[in-house]
């Protein structure tokens, strides 16, 4: 069986940076609230050189799908809509109580650098 190169796992991730931008925030049970991209203010950081790929968003009580409601998982997907989860981060749960209320979700990624 071969193994994958460096070249090959650099390939992997510009492909991931490329493909994969759009991260979804769940309830602690998996019930969708909203799926984030680059236009709703999703940063993606990571290089086709480094091993791992961060995908940041801010959230705001003031969007009023999130009032009311606990968040504890984040999912990553290569589509606006629709499609299948990729990977899966399930973190301490935190419930939106007012407008200003504000979370932080950094889902982290990492595909294997070779040295």
């Amino acid at each position: 069986m071969a193994e994958i190169n460096q070249y090959g796992y650099q390939k992997i991730r510009e492909f991931v940076i490329a493909n994969w931008k759009y991260l979804e925030v769940r309830t602690p049970t998996g019930v969708v609230l909203k799926r984030f991209s680059v236009t709703d203010g999703l940063t993606i950081t990571g290089t086709s050189a480094s091993a791992e790929i961060e995908y940041k968003i801010v959230i705001s009580g003031n969007d009023a799908t999130f009032i009311g409601q606990s968040v504890g998982k984040s999912v990553l997907f290569d589509a606006a809509t629709g499609g299948s989860a990729i990977a899966t981060e399930t973190f301490s749960t935190f419930l939106f109580e007012s407008a200003e209320d504000e979370l932080t979700i950094i889902h982290k990624l990492q595909v294997p650098k070779v040295l």
